[in-house]
């Protein structure tokens, strides 16, 4: 199987949504809040805008202090160092808002949920002090942490979610990941069974595309989907 990347409908609103953010005015900038279940694409979708159009991306690590947070971020604004900074909590801050007033990038928080409250209110800091697009990406867990302070709430610009991947979006990412020509009816059942979650549906190409190999078939037919469906119990945790 290929490394793949589909657009998606979600995808698509994303990549919308931060290109609003980022081309408006420092003061009409604000927070985009892309949430879903694992398994949505919202990583994916982050990640490949930030290789295509720029911008900070960090990876939040469960459990990160203040200063060490600040630390990622401000390596990760610089974008060219091979040193992790050794400053305070604070003046890393005073130096992310240099850095951003100088050239205005979007900052991606992936796995935001995995945040103190705290740790927002210094990326609304940094928003406040330079107009930079913030965007978080996280579950749904996400809400509540947001909604503990309104003065955060009030600065989301736009909300996306990314729910269920549809049987069309199977079929395509079976075509383009595997070269597997699945029906809609087929990749509707995939779909359902999976509830939609790209880990599962790619686990689930795995499994077809080495029984077409060995069938020397790449059209998926129902024997061969019963016997993907039978290897695995599916089941999200």
């Amino acid at each position: 199987m290929r490394d793949t990347v589909i657009e998606t409908e979600a995808m698509v609103k994303f990549n919308a949504a931060v290109d609003e953010v980022v081309n408006a005015d420092r003061s009409l900038s604000g927070f985009v809040l892309a949430y879903g279940q694992a398994g949505r694409g919202k990583s994916v979708a982050a990640d490949s805008y930030h290789i295509q159009r720029g911008g900070a991306y960090v990876r939040v690590w469960q459990g990160w202090s203040q200063t060490s947070f600040l630390q990622r971020v401000l390596f990760e604004v610089r974008g060219k160092n091979t040193d992790m900074p050794r400053h305070t909590g604070n003046r890393c801050k005073e130096l992310i808002v240099d850095l951003l007033n100088e050239n205005r990038i979007p900052i991606f928080i992936d796995e935001a949920d995995r945040l103190k409250i705290d740790r927002i209110e210094d990326l609304r800091d940094i928003h406040e002090m330079t107009g930079t697009p913030i965007v978080l990406i996280g579950e749904e867990s996400i809400f509540g942490l947001l909604t503990e302070r309104r003065r955060i709430w009030s600065r989301i610009a736009y909300e996306v979610e990314f729910g269920p991947i549809s049987p069309s979006e199977v079929a395509l990412y079976a075509m383009q990941a595997a070269g597997l020509e699945i029906s809609l009816a087929l990749a509707s059942e995939i779909a359902k069974k999976t509830e939609g979650d790209f880990r599962l549906v790619r686990n689930m190409c795995l499994l077809l595309e080495k029984s077409a190999k060995a069938s020397g078939s790449f059209t998926v037919d129902r024997e061969m989907l019963d016997t993907a469906l039978s290897a695995h119990s599916w089941r999200r945790k």
